[in-house]
């Protein structure tokens, strides 16, 4: 069944491509050769008859629909000079406009950017306006300030949306979140034009729920040359770290050749108390452990990319990616009344990505893409208590080898309907194993895993688009998936839905409808258990099932400046960790288990305003209710319910124009909340940042300080049915640190497709 489905869909693309729509494209280009929007494109015939007119995009594109012999394009806009051009066959090419001299005396115009524009769906951001007012120095930073958007525990989410994905130039970005958080931190905010935010995605992006799709800017040139930048990074938290980079990019007309490479040493710690009241039978053992924990690395990236333009919209890349960590350590003491341990882990992390990807000027997009992944270990560790000593030392791997290969077509049907379709495959195998080598003549057999797993996915997905007017546009697409890990199967279908109504210019009403599966770390699937410390310890899960959630949402855009969301979303056989006492024996474990459900309420409002042009500010408030269900956490269940708030609030003053010094000082407040048994206390943070842009904009000095009063601790208690204990944590977030960047030859870093790593490691 799956052979035939797959061998019909390929038909289907096939034709597709032989089905080569006869339209005519081409692209406007200012004298620096950057994308000019708006222009009138006219078709005329030779003799002066019209046959059509387009307005060119955001990417100075246009498609006229009609593919006369031969013909003449006239292009107008009012700051440029009309140009006209007799063209014959469906290129057009690049036509380059020349700036138009007007003498305006004693006149001043003053205006102010639309803030959020709404353009298929997806609300548009201008990034460099929002990088005019921040001190942001990259694309990671500048992404904070998007509205809505925030950081928690390294992980950027979205308001009413949670975690969401960031993709490049409408590609998946398949990666972890620090490989995430380093290449977004080394992509200057001025090689992007635009973030795309989708709270759902259509399929054809190949990823579902929210979405933030960085568009890059044209990275060709008719004059060839050599670029480059270095930079380096201090920081001092309770260890210093460090960091550099460098990049070196050749940019021709047609070719275009990427090489990076940077490295980074992390050293930070992690402390972690647990006052446990543990109850076995009706007596009652009041323990206490402090856990000191530290982690370091020295992690390299490197990246050789070839992209060719085989024509004006059709181009391959060829890239390969690597990231490398030697002899990677993490250390953890604890101590307290009821043991003393030391427990030690070292290895040695790779991952190794080669990617090929085609995208053709009439729709097609088509790619295959290998990742390989290793991580041997080795963990020493000893427990003592009153009455006994526990030493072992244990080898573990963890080797993984995937698969991934995708094709889509995308066609442009009569009355400006949209039709996009494809297939995605991916394959994976994870060699893992754990074996316990007791030193204490102990017999540990019983508890050592091998797993050999095999994972597939098919995912077919179909979808359309409408814009009806320059009011309405809809989409509406549907993905089919067939998952397959060992024995377990199951098909799903995934609907999205996406329907922008402006009623004018300064109201904007956006509804959307989306679902995703969300499956677990290969590691949290195999019957494993690893010891955190004499009284905690892991469990992995191999009953443990994917989740599927469910989002809707509501968006009122008020002057393309005010935004205000309300938004529910139902997620099934939610995954996760929880502390669980034993009522067996003294061991506090934290098994992977699946809710029932997860569900969540609540409302979004983003308020930008400004003080002349000194201070401009962004206050972004949001209220939600979360409800926790699980009626089979070993012997209890739990219905829980709380509410959330989340105030954030991001201000920057332009201190000096000559020399440009900027002061970014910024704060974030999040109330109380509950996750499973949990209940977590509220947290903030005070940051505060200062950049210095000079060299004519080459260079660029910033000094930060993050977590300026030492206050994002999260603190869990649990006191439900029999399980109580407090878990309060201490992370090492304060920190000061000094960074330097200077771009050589105007320097812009080119798009890099990432490697999804996000469910290896242990």
């Amino acid at each position: 069944m799956i052979r035939k489905c797959f061998l019909l869909a390929v038909g289907i693309l096939l034709t597709g491509i032989m089905v080569k729509a006869q339209v005519v494209r081409g692209k406007i280009v200012d004298a620096s050769q950057v994308p000019v929007e708006a222009v009138t494109v006219v078709m005329q015939t030779i003799d002066s008859t019209f046959i059509d007119a387009v307005i060119t995009d955001t990417e100075g594109n246009f498609t006229l629909k009609q593919n006369p012999d031969k013909y003449r394009l006239i292009c107008q806009h009012l700051l440029f000079r009309t140009q006209i051009r007799e063209c014959s066959g469906p290129d057009a090419g690049i036509i380059t406009m020349q700036e138009q001299d007007y003498a305006l005396a004693e006149i001043v115009i003053k205006g102010e950017r639309p803030q959020v524009k709404v353009e298929n769906g997806a609300l548009v951001y201008d990034m460099t306006a929002l990088a005019e007012k921040s001190t942001a120095g990259n694309v990671y930073e500048s992404i904070l300030h998007l509205p809505g958007v925030m950081e928690q525990n390294e992980n950027i989410s979205l308001a009413g949306a949670g975690d969401v994905t960031v993709i490049l130039n409408g590609k998946p970005s398949s990666m972890t979140t620090e490989q995430l958080s380093n290449l977004l931190r080394n992509i200057p905010v001025s090689d992007v034009e635009k973030a795309e935010v989708m709270y759902n995605a259509p399929a054809k992006y190949r990823v579902r729920g929210a979405v933030i799709n960085l568009v890059l800017k044209n990275m060709k040139s008719e004059d060839p040359f050599v670029r480059g930048e270095v930079g380096a990074g201090y920081s001092q938290a309770h260890y210093a770290n460090g960091n550099g980079h460098a990049n070196l990019s050749f940019v021709g007309k047609k070719l275009s050749v990427d090489i990076l490479y940077s490295a980074g040493y992390n050293k930070s710690i992690l402390n972690n108390d647990i006052l446990s009241h543990h109850k076995i039978g009706d007596k009652i053992y009041d323990i206490e452990q402090y856990n000191k924990g530290e982690r370091c690395n020295l992690t390299h990236n490197m990246r050789a990319a070839w992209d060719y333009h085989l024509s004006e919209n059709s181009n391959l890349n060829v890239a390969y990616t690597s990231a490398i960590t030697p002899d990677k350590k993490a250390v953890e003491k604890s101590s307290g009344n009821f043991s003393e341990s030391l427990n030690s882990k070292a290895g040695d992390e790779q991952m190794h990505n080669v990617n090929m990807d085609y995208k053709s000027g009439f729709g097609l997009n088509a790619g295959l893409d290998y990742t390989y992944y290793a991580y041997p270990t080795t963990q020493d560790y000893t427990s003592r208590n009153e009455s006994s000593v526990q030493r072992f030392l244990t080898d573990a791997s963890q080797t993984i080898n995937r698969w991934n290969a995708y094709v889509g077509q995308t066609h442009t049907l009569p009355d400006d309907w949209e039709l996009n379709y494809g297939i995605n495959f991916t394959f994976a195998k994870d060699k893992s194993l754990q074996v316990y080598r007791p030193q204490d003549g102990s017999d540990m057999s019983a508890m050592d895993t091998y797993t050999d797993l095999k994972e597939e996915t098919y995912n077919f997905y179909g979808g359309v688009e409408k814009s009806f007017n320059e009011k309405v546009s809809f989409s509406l697409s549907v993905a089919g998936e067939y998952y397959k890990l060992m024995d377990y199967k199951k098909w799903a279908l995934y609907p999205t839905m996406q329907l922008s109504y402006a009623l004018s210019g300064n109201h904007i009403f956006q509804l959307g409808f989306s679902s995703d599966k969300t499956y677990p770390e290969y590691w949290t699937i195999q019957e494993s258990v690893s010891y955190m410390n004499g009284y905690a310890l892991l469990l992995g899960n191999p009953a443990l099932r994917p989740s599927t959630d469910y989002t809707a949402e509501l968006t009122y855009i008020l002057k393309s400046k005010y935004m205000f969301n309300v938004y529910y979303s139902y997620i099934k056989d939610l995954f996760t960790q929880l502390a669980y006492q034993s009522p067996d024996k003294l061991a506090l474990i934290y098994p992977a288990i699946n809710y029932d459900y997860e569900e969540n309420y609540g409302a979004t409002i983003t308020i930008p305003f400004s003080v002349g042009s000194f201070w401009n500010s962004q206050v972004t408030l949001d209220g939600s209710v979360f409800r926790d269900v699980c009626n089979s956490f070993h012997d209890i269940s739990f219905d829980r319910t709380k509410f959330r708030g989340i105030a954030m609030m991001n201000n920057t003053f332009k201190l000096f124009t000559k020399p440009d010094i900027r002061l970014e000082l910024n704060g974030m407040y999040m109330s109380s909340f509950i996750q499973g048994l949990y209940d977590i206390s509220s947290v903030w943070n005070v940051d505060a940042g200062l950049k210095w842009t000079f060299a004519d904009k080459k260079a660029e000095l910033r000094l930060n300080a993050n977590d300026l009063f030492d206050s994002y601790d999260l603190n869990s208690k649990v006191n439900y049915k029999g399980q109580n204990l407090i878990m309060n944590q201490r992370r090492d977030s304060r920190s000061l640190s000094v960074s330097f960047v200077y771009k050589f030859g105007g320097y812009k870093t080119k798009e890099h497709k990432s490697v999804d790593t996000s469910r290896f490691g242990f």
